[in-house]
């Protein structure tokens, strides 16, 4: 028995949620959806100042503000439980779209998952860092090889 696929029902159409393998269809759906919400050029770094500058005077901002919620939120929403877990503590939604970019983009290939394999093994704690930062840094990792042939194992 196969189980079917988690969708994420948004006004611009169905999307299926990100998962380890089906990062390449998700992406093309998610560049349309966002299109079509015009959301996309947040995440794109086609509109960079897409927040004005002066909070005060401008009847922009509001509008501005609640779009990125909305773009960080369709992301956010977008993702299986195990992909979440690597936009978990970003607000922004372009760092969002590049952290599960850059996770899937890298432990799709040999080279990137050697990357994360040795960037694991060299991870210190450091003074200055809170001991909460240092012990996320192992579980990142672990999330990027995670359903991959270097997965780490219990």
């Amino acid at each position: 028995m196969t189980s079917k696929p988690a969708f994420n029902k948004t006004r611009w159409g169905d999307i299926v949620k990100l998962t380890h393998n089906n990062d390449d269809d998700w992406t093309d759906d998610m560049i349309r959806i966002l299109s079509a919400m015009r959301g996309y050029t947040i995440i794109s770094g086609e509109d960079p100042e897409m927040l004005p500058l002066d909070f005060d005077h401008d009847d922009n901002y509001q509008d501005c503000k609640c779009k990125e919620a909305e773009v960080a939120s369709i992301i956010r929403l977008s993702c299986s439980p195990e992909e979440r877990r690597i936009i978990k503590d970003i607000r922004y939604s372009h760092l969002r779209w590049n952290s599960l970019e850059t996770s899937m983009v890298t432990a799709r290939s040999d080279i990137g998952r050697q990357d994360i394999v040795f960037q694991l093994c060299a991870c210190q704690p450091k003074e200055d860092e809170p001991h909460k930062a240092y012990f996320t840094k192992p579980s990142n990792y672990h999330i990027q090889l995670d359903h991959t042939f270097d997965a780490i194992t219990d």
